[in-house]
């Protein structure tokens, strides 16, 4: 099986380079992974103007790997950028990495709080959650206060602090890392902080990992996306080669 990770940035060690290494990291045996970035589009994602410049590459890349013969596609970023119009152009499994764990957190729980990078991306976030149906279910949204490209473990005491006080205040019962940068470990760590502080077991959920792995439970159960849902474009726009 290979699945192949769209990380919608120009390609850098730091995002692409780490999220390849954390894919191959959890994908399992008999799982190829490879990881593209874009050729245009802005160093990371973190506004709805990043989001929106990203999807015309986000496509192509999903058509490119059809084209290679990648059983399933994820797109690393919380926003899915391109993923409609991908789902449109192919017929291989396209996850998004924000709808995966949205509903992953809302079959976990009744109320999650999703934390993310800074906070003048609240609404986007919340509009994210809207597209899905999870509104009711969305209890906050926290900050880690660090920009993507900033975020690393320093950030770790504060952003774990905010997630008790959203347990306390918010009442959110699971936790969804809204960002592709805070990584797998990080996730970890503040899950095993939450049970200390509370308990019992609180799920805090990574994006990359739970996609990647809808993404192979829809290559082993041979499904995908209806083409009713997502019907191929009408026209055919060679001057983008979506043809």
């Amino acid at each position: 099986m290979h699945i192949r990770v769209i990380v919608p940035v120009l390609d850098s060690d730091e995002l692409v380079g780490k999220a390849e290494k954390e894919y191959r990291s959890f994908a399992g045996d008999g799982v190829t992974i490879s990881a593209v970035p874009l050729q245009r589009g802005t160093s990371s994602i973190e506004c709805g103007f990043d989001s929106t410049l990203a999807a015309p590459e986000v496509m192509r890349l999903a058509k490119e790997a059809e084209a290679d013969g990648v059983d399933a596609c994820t797109i690393a970023c919380f926003t899915d950028p391109g993923l409609v119009g991908a789902r449109e152009l192919v017929s291989i499994p396209i996850v998004g990495e924000g709808e995966a764990s949205l509903h992953m957190a809302a079959m976990l729980s009744t109320r999650f709080t999703v934390v993310i990078t800074e906070k003048p991306f609240f609404s986007l976030i919340r509009r994210t959650v809207s597209h899905y149906g999870l509104s009711a279910s969305l209890a906050s949204v926290r900050s880690a206060d660090a920009s993507v490209m900033d975020l690393n473990e320093s950030h770790l005491e504060h952003i774990i602090a905010e997630c008790v006080d959203s347990v306390e205040r918010d009442g959110a019962e699971a936790f969804v890392m809204g960002c592709t940068g805070t990584g797998f470990d990080m996730a970890l760590t503040i899950e095993e902080a939450l049970k200390e502080r509370f308990g019992v077991y609180v799920p805090v959920i990574d994006p990359g990992k739970v996609a990647l792995h809808f993404a192979r439970a829809m290559v082993a159960t041979g499904l995908s996306h209806s083409k009713l849902a997502y019907p191929k474009p009408a026209f055919a726009r060679n001057e983008y080669r979506f043809a």
